[in-house]
């Protein structure tokens, strides 16, 4: 087996679970414990794994009002709102984007007051041509993993 596939094989395991312990991903991965010790370190030096977070449920905290948010930005602008939005800790999502759109912004509120306030605060950064606001109605999958190809921690 190569570094590449274990790497690949650990992130799937930590995908599914990142609180096991070491002895528990090695049983499964059919490895030595510190074999494992050393590819996650490896992969955390890399900068391929950034840090393990909890999966939260923001409906249960409060947090249940998702609103995307596209922007157009007048082009000498761009890189200044873009870094003023990344900044907002109710932005979860910051992305620059290709079409009619120039930033694509995903936030969560508590209330429609709160994603209200958010909207007005963004129309005010200076650049800011225009928006356009969708509040999700439901969400069918939310999740940032992503089934992996075998060697992909490589890359």
């Amino acid at each position: 087996m190569t570094y590449r596939n274990l790497d690949t094989r650990l992130i799937h395991a930590l995908q599914r679970d990142a609180r096991r312990s070491l002895r528990s991903l090695a049983h499964e991965l059919s490895v030595a414990p510190s074999t494992v010790g050393h590819r996650l370190d490896d992969l955390v030096d890399r900068g391929v794994i950034r840090g393990f977070k909890p999966d939260l449920d923001y409906a249960q905290l409060g947090m249940g009002l998702v609103a995307v948010t596209k922007i157009k930005a007048r082009g000498d602008a761009l890189p200044a709102i873009v870094q003023a939005l990344a900044k907002d800790p109710r932005l979860t999502h910051v992305y620059e984007i290709t079409g009619d759109f120039d930033v694509l912004v995903i936030g969560r509120f508590r209330n429609e007051a709160e994603m209200n306030s958010e909207i007005k605060r963004m129309l005010g950064l200076e650049g800011i041509e225009g928006t356009n606001t969708s509040i999700v109605l439901s969400i069918a999958k939310e999740s940032a993993d992503l089934e992996l190809d075998e060697d992909v921690s490589s890359k």
